[in-house]
């Protein structure tokens, strides 16, 4: 059995990658006969407006059906996914005298559920005490997976407990399953493990759901040997691995470099007769992209396409950010117009993706043309959009044009997050719009907005860069009475400004300050900090740091060392100092 590591990225060597791709290769041609036996899955029947029109005829038939009949029905459009609807047809069936039985209440709970309605949910199960009706296993598991849906495992594993309590109902594996799936929705994987050893104590046995979820957990949080043991145990138990089961083990061995391991997944998969699927090839593809390997990954597209599997908006998503990382940007936008002909495959992270492709790129008008191109396409632009957009203009000196963006985002209703309002003061801050940054900063605070640290860092140092140290003095000593707490950046940033003004008595009480406020200085804010007192002349003051800072395992960076060696060359400062130079090497 292959084991996990959950060491440093291994080396991407061109062998491991061409292992992988064979890998793909065989299995194209183990499948071929399997290919031919697959039928294509038929169309779904369009019943909405059957369904709809039955029930009118139902309700006004006579004797009327019974509730079997309508409950029937209800659930043709639960799949359907007419959560609303299946609500108001059921308030027409109470108001006819036809009493909900079991199913019926379970159905309702779960559409109050698929709308987010969990209060209403609780009020239905509570309906089934009234009525005298016993709520079975499929209830309950319709009331723990509407709490997992969105996020309410607390409530869902409260449900779960009193489910056990009562005895009158035992949990089943579906139970135990959606359980597991919210606790590793929290990032619970003890919990999660522990769950499952629950399910062998009531008598329920786990299946390939209820394993194949943690390990997407595991893998997800780079777990991969406690991945690997727990696939090790499903296969000593009979419980035969799915695709999904390998795509999360060669997600999790991608995530981590473990090429090899990816390769000999692949294999083993398929020998067992379980061939890739898109989420396989996606998987390889983003992760071809991510390690710059593009000719790699678009081999794996043309791989996808020969063995007739459709590339979704997710692999040329992919392809396409590969391509913006290499500043390659002639062929992401030839893989965009591709999309586009695909019957409007462009979705808005596409249009993000090849914004921002443009905007590193230094060619913001292209950017700016494919955010207009987002109109015609009827795609509504993200934050994500506006933020990238609005980063790239100012970063090109269009301030005009970024304010403008940023009123029309406000215009518009999309809301601007923390994310955004980094980017402005920056973008402010670095083209020297400090007014009007403070006046942000503070319209910010008046609107009791939470603000981080990373803002506050950046209107210091814009302070600080402009030469106003006591505004950037105050902010700084203003931080704690605002609730937030300045980081190792943000004394560097400070000691910085005050090194630039001659104020090195200060600066050093600031880092002498830092240890006793849990942030210790780091390499950076030690260069800072000796650099000013080498500007300053201050050259014995210097040396005793630098022996500070070599004792505490930092060492000088090359702007420190290319100054100390002007300085030297110039015999400005003491020829001590040589020594120390070696000892930061």
């Amino acid at each position: 059995m292959m084991r996990g590591g959950g060491g440093s990225r291994g080396t991407l060597s061109s062998l491991s990658v061409n292992n992988v791709i064979m890998a793909l290769f065989h299995s194209r041609q183990t499948q071929t006969h399997v290919e031919r036996l697959v039928r294509k899955p038929p169309l779904k029947p369009k019943v909405e407006e059957d369904a709809l029109k039955l029930f009118r005829e139902m309700l006004h038939s006579r004797p009327l059906p019974s509730v079997v009949r309508f409950t029937q029905l209800l659930g043709q459009l639960v799949k359907l996914k007419h959560y609303a609807a299946v609500i108001t047809l059921n308030r027409q069936m109470l108001l006819c005298g036809i009493a909900p039985n079991h199913y019926t209440l379970s159905i309702i709970i779960n559409c109050y559920s698929h709308l987010n309605q969990m209060g209403f949910g609780l009020s239905v199960f509570g309906t089934f005490f009234k009525l005298g009706l016993q709520p079975d296993v499929v209830t309950f598991n319709t009331l723990i997976n509407g709490f997992v849906l969105h996020n309410q495992v607390p409530e869902a594993a409260r449900t779960f407990t009193k489910m056990l309590e009562a005895g009158r109902c035992k949990p089943n594996v579906v139970t135990f399953s959606t359980l597991i799936k919210g606790f590793c929705m929290r990032g619970n994987n003890t919990a999660a493990i522990q769950l499952l050893g629950k399910m062998e104590e009531t008598g329920c046995q786990p299946d390939i759901v209820s394993y194949s979820t943690i390990i997407d957990s595991l893998c997800k949080d780079t777990l991969i040997d406690e991945a690997f043991n727990l696939f090790s145990e499903m296969i000593s138990r009979g419980i035969a691995p799915t695709v999904v089961t390998y795509n999360s083990l060669i997600q999790g061995v991608c995530n981590i470099g473990q090429w090899k391991q990816a390769t000999r997944l692949l294999n083993e998969m398929v020998s067992k007769g379980i061939f890739p699927n898109v989420r396989t090839f996606n998987v390889l593809v983003d992760t071809f992209c991510k390690e710059g390997m593009v000719v790699e990954a678009k081999t794996v597209v043309q791989m996808m396409i020969q063995r007739r599997i459709e590339p979704t908006v997710v692999t040329y998503n992919s392809l396409m950010d590969g391509y913006c990382l290499r500043g390659e940007m002639d062929e992401a936008a030839q893989v965009f117009d591709l999309m586009i002909s695909k019957a409007s495959m462009v979705d808005v992270r596409s249009c993000n993706i090849l914004i921002n492709g443009y905007c590193k790129a230094k060619t913001v008008d292209k950017a700016h043309e494919i955010f207009k191109e987002m109109r015609r396409m009827e795609l509504v632009p993200n934050t994500v959009t506006y933020n990238t957009l609005i980063d790239g203009l100012f970063k090109m000196g269009r301030i005009q044009k970024a304010e403008k963006l940023f009123s029309e985002m406000l215009g518009c209703g999309q809301l601007p997050n923390l994310r955004t309002y980094t980017v402005v003061l920056d973008g402010l801050c670095n083209n020297q719009q400090l007014s009007t940054a403070v006046e942000l900063l503070t319209e910010m605070e008046a609107r009791e907005l939470e603000l981080d640290i990373v803002i506050y860092n950046i209107v210091i140092e814009g302070l600080c860069k402009a030469g106003e140290i006591e505004s950037a003095r105050d902010l700084f000593c203003g931080l704690l009475s605002k609730g937030v707490q300045p980081t190792v950046r943000t004394y560097t940033v400070m000691i910085h400004g005050l090194c630039h003004h001659g104020l090195i008595i200060e600066a050093e009480k600031l880092l002498r300050e830092m240890g006793g406020k849990g942030c210790s200085p780091n390499d950076c804010t030690y260069n800072i900090i000796i650099r000013g007192l080498l500007n300053n002349n201050e050259t014995s003051w210097a040396t005793r740091l630098i022996q500070e800072m070599l004792e505490r395992g930092f060492s000088a960076d090359a702007s420190t060392m290319e100054l100390i060696v002007d300085l030297l060359s110039k015999d400005i400062v003491d020829p001590a100092l040589l020594p120390l130079l070696k000892d930061s090497r």
